[in-house]
Protein backbone atom coordinates (compact mmCIF):
# COMPACT_ATOMS: atom_id res chain seq x y z
CA UNK A 1 0.00 0.00 0.00
CA UNK A 2 0.96 3.13 -0.92
CA UNK A 3 2.65 5.69 1.95
CA UNK A 4 2.24 8.84 0.12
CA UNK A 5 0.58 10.18 -2.83
CA UNK A 6 -0.23 13.07 -5.37
CA UNK A 7 -2.86 13.73 -7.82
CA UNK A 8 -2.64 16.31 -10.36
CA UNK A 9 -4.67 17.69 -13.15
CA UNK A 10 -2.80 17.90 -16.28
CA UNK A 11 -5.97 18.42 -18.62
CA UNK A 12 -7.54 21.70 -19.32
CA UNK A 13 -10.53 21.46 -17.47
CA UNK A 14 -12.72 19.53 -19.68
CA UNK A 15 -14.29 16.10 -19.57
CA UNK A 16 -12.44 13.37 -19.32
CA UNK A 17 -9.87 14.70 -16.72
CA UNK A 18 -6.20 13.47 -16.77
CA UNK A 19 -4.38 13.08 -13.83
CA UNK A 20 -0.16 12.42 -13.22
CA UNK A 21 -0.11 10.15 -9.88
CA UNK A 22 3.43 10.42 -8.33
CA UNK A 23 3.24 7.61 -5.72
CA UNK A 24 5.78 6.92 -3.15
CA UNK A 25 7.56 9.65 -4.57
CA UNK A 26 8.74 7.17 -7.24
CA UNK A 27 6.12 5.56 -8.96
CA UNK A 28 4.63 7.65 -11.97
CA UNK A 29 1.12 6.93 -13.34
CA UNK A 30 -1.15 8.61 -15.13
CA UNK A 31 -5.39 7.84 -14.83
CA UNK A 32 -8.75 9.57 -16.18
CA UNK A 33 -11.83 10.62 -14.63
CA UNK A 34 -14.68 9.94 -16.72
CA UNK A 35 -17.81 12.43 -15.30
CA UNK A 36 -20.74 10.20 -17.68
CA UNK A 37 -19.44 7.63 -16.29
CA UNK A 38 -18.73 8.56 -13.40
CA UNK A 39 -15.50 6.09 -13.57
CA UNK A 40 -11.52 6.24 -12.79
CA UNK A 41 -9.59 4.42 -15.59
CA UNK A 42 -5.77 3.90 -16.31
CA UNK A 43 -4.50 5.74 -18.95
CA UNK A 44 -1.65 6.61 -20.87
CA UNK A 45 0.19 9.97 -20.50
CA UNK A 46 -1.52 11.06 -23.29
CA UNK A 47 -4.90 10.37 -21.77
CA UNK A 48 -5.94 7.20 -24.01
CA UNK A 49 -7.29 4.53 -21.90
CA UNK A 50 -3.91 1.62 -20.64
CA UNK A 51 -3.63 -0.79 -17.96
CA UNK A 52 -7.15 -2.74 -18.23
CA UNK A 53 -8.11 -0.91 -14.74
CA UNK A 54 -11.10 1.12 -14.24
CA UNK A 55 -13.48 1.50 -11.28
CA UNK A 56 -17.25 2.80 -11.35
CA UNK A 57 -17.24 6.08 -8.72
CA UNK A 58 -20.67 5.02 -7.59
CA UNK A 59 -20.74 2.14 -6.28
CA UNK A 60 -16.40 1.55 -6.05
CA UNK A 61 -17.00 -1.78 -8.28
CA UNK A 62 -13.45 -2.76 -9.87
CA UNK A 63 -13.47 -4.30 -13.82
CA UNK A 64 -10.70 -5.56 -15.22
CA UNK A 65 -11.12 -4.56 -18.73
CA UNK A 66 -7.61 -6.32 -20.51
CA UNK A 67 -6.47 -9.00 -18.83
CA UNK A 68 -2.76 -8.83 -19.91
CA UNK A 69 -2.30 -5.31 -19.74
CA UNK A 70 -2.75 -5.13 -15.66
CA UNK A 71 0.88 -6.75 -15.91
CA UNK A 72 2.20 -3.60 -17.42
CA UNK A 73 1.20 -0.96 -15.14
CA UNK A 74 3.40 0.59 -12.62
CA UNK A 75 0.76 0.63 -9.70
CA UNK A 76 -0.30 -2.33 -8.56
CA UNK A 77 -4.18 -2.95 -7.94
CA UNK A 78 -4.36 -1.29 -4.17
CA UNK A 79 -2.63 1.45 -5.32
CA UNK A 80 -4.77 2.13 -7.91
CA UNK A 81 -8.05 1.39 -5.73
CA UNK A 82 -6.84 4.10 -3.38
CA UNK A 83 -6.21 6.63 -5.71
CA UNK A 84 -9.25 6.10 -7.88
CA UNK A 85 -11.73 5.92 -4.38
CA UNK A 86 -9.70 9.48 -2.89
CA UNK A 87 -10.37 11.03 -6.69
CA UNK A 88 -13.97 10.37 -6.78
CA UNK A 89 -14.16 11.53 -3.01
CA UNK A 90 -13.01 14.86 -3.70
CA UNK A 91 -14.72 15.06 -7.10
CA UNK A 92 -17.93 14.57 -5.16
CA UNK A 93 -17.22 17.11 -2.46
CA UNK A 94 -16.04 19.82 -4.76
CA UNK A 95 -18.55 19.06 -7.39
CA UNK A 96 -16.04 19.57 -9.91
CA UNK A 97 -12.80 17.82 -10.99
CA UNK A 98 -9.52 18.42 -8.18
CA UNK A 99 -6.72 20.52 -9.15
CA UNK A 100 -4.49 18.02 -6.79
CA UNK A 101 -4.84 15.71 -4.31
CA UNK A 102 -1.78 15.22 -1.51
CA UNK A 103 -2.09 12.59 0.95
CA UNK A 104 0.25 11.28 3.21
CA UNK A 105 -0.03 7.83 5.31
CA UNK A 106 1.74 6.86 8.57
Amino acid sequence: MAHSFQLKLTSDGTPPHLYRALVDGTVEAFIILNEEPATVSLADHEGNPAGGLRMSLPGGQLEVTEKNSTESTPLDLEDFKLLAAHLGTQWRKQGKAPTEIRKFFA
